[in-house]
């Protein structure tokens, strides 16, 4: 029961850091993040079309550079798989994982439970602090 508690609490948590961010963006940031999920309309790790986010692979508070960089996109779902949570960030917002493509593309691939475990554990163990 907690379980399906705290997955609408991490959604809305992901969404609000996300606007809380908006100050720091460049103003051309909403027009790429809109086209990008128009053009990668699924997860890239379970091939979910429902609560896509925009996941930048090296962070842009640590490489701003970057921030519009496609090569350094993904979309990841924050639905019932939480993959932007999990694959993206290793578990914890606080940290990023440089693997995510590898390891998103892996599980999309296999599509085990099994093996989505030990990529989350994986992704847990290899995460980088922000």
């Amino acid at each position: 029961m907690i379980k399906n508690l705290t997955r609408p609490f991490r959604y809305i948590h992901s969404v609000l850091r996300e606007r809380s961010k908006s100050k720091e963006r460049s103003s051309h940031w909403n027009s790429v993040r809109d086209s990008f999920i128009t053009s990668h309309p699924t997860c890239a790790a379970c091939g979910s079309n429902k609560k896509l986010q925009v996941h930048h692979i090296l962070p842009f508070h640590l490489h701003p550079e970057l921030e519009l960089e496609e090569s350094n996109l993904i979309v990841l779902c924050m639905n019932e798989n939480e993959c932007h949570l999990e694959i993206g960030h290793g578990g914890s917002f606080k940290c990023y994982n440089p693997r995510v493509a590898t390891q998103a593309q892996r599980y999309l691939m296999e599509k085990d439970p099994i093996i989505r475990k030990s990529i989350v554990e994986v992704c847990k163990a290899t995460r980088e602090e922000d």
